[in-house]
C-alpha cells in the first residue's frame, strides 16, 4: 500500500519523508472542493501546477468529464456505487484514475465489502486518521490512501515534526510487512497420496 500526506499546517517540514505521496504531489484542495466547491479556482491550481503534482482528488458528485490535465491520476470519490461510472467515462477519455473509499460512513451508501467487489479499478482509501481504518485498508488490499496526522498521536504529539517523521517511518515498516500467512497449495490436497 502506498501512502499520501495532504496538506497540512507542517506540510513544509514533511517534503524529505521518502516513500510517501506529499502535498503537493498529492492534491488535495479541500477548501476549493468540498467548502467553496470552486471548481474554476480548483482547475486553475491543477493546471498551474501540473508538473508538481502527481495524484489529485477529482471533485466529489461531479459526474461529468472536466477539463483537467491528463499528466495527472485522479482519485473519483465514490459516495454511491453508480458513480463507478465518472471513472468509466474518465479512464474512456485516456485519464489514469483509482476510485476512493470514503472512510466515513454519512459520505457513502455502501459497504465496504460492496465497494471492493464492485470496482474494477485500483482503490484508494481517503482520510485514514484511525489505526481501525489502517486495519481494514491493509485487509481490503486498497492500493493506496491518504493520511491524516491524527492517525499518528495526539495534538500535544502532532507539534514535534521528529515525532512525526519517526511516527511516518514506523507506520512504512508496518505497512510494508505481510499482512497474512500465504497458504501453500499442498495444503489442500490430503498428504497420504493413496498408500
Amino acid at each position: 500500500m502506498i501512502l499520501a500526506i495532504g496538506y497540512n499546517p507542517l506540510i513544509s517540514k514533511l517534503q524529505d519523508i521518502p516513500n510517501y505521496i506529499v502535498y503537493p504531489r498529492f492534491f488535495d484542495d479541500k477548501r476549493a472542493l468540498l467548502i467553496e466547491r470552486n471548481y474554476k479556482k480548483y482547475l486553475k491550481e491543477l493546471w498551474l501546477n501540473k508538473n508538481k503534482i502527481e495524484v489529485a482528488l477529482y471533485p466529489d458528485n461531479v459526474n461529468y468529464i472536466l477539463p483537467v490535465p491528463r499528466s495527472i491520476t485522479y482519485v473519483v470519490p465514490i459516495h454511491n456505487l453508480s458513480q463507478l461510472e465518472i471513472a468509466d467515462k474518465l479512464r474512456e477519455n485516456d485519464y489514469k484514475v483509482i476510485v476512493g473509499y470514503a472512510s466515513d460512513p454519512k459520505y457513502r451508501d455502501y459497504t465496504i465489502h460492496d465497494f471492493v467487489k464492485a470496482s474494477k479499478y485500483e482503490k484508494w482509501y481517503l482520510g485514514i486518521s484511525t489505526k481501525r481504518e489502517l486495519k481494514e485498508a491493509l485487509f481490503y488490499s486498497f492500493n493506496y490512501g491518504d493520511i491524516t496526522l491524527m492517525l499518528l498521536g495526539r495534538f500535544p504529539q502532532l507539534k514535534d515534526i521528529n515525532y512525526i517523521k519517526r511516527m511516518l517511518k514506523e507506520l512504512l515498516q508496518l505497512i510494508s510487512k505481510p499482512q497474512g500467512r500465504q497458504s501453500s497449495i499442498l495444503e489442500f490436497f490430503p498428504l497420504n497420496w493413496g498408500v
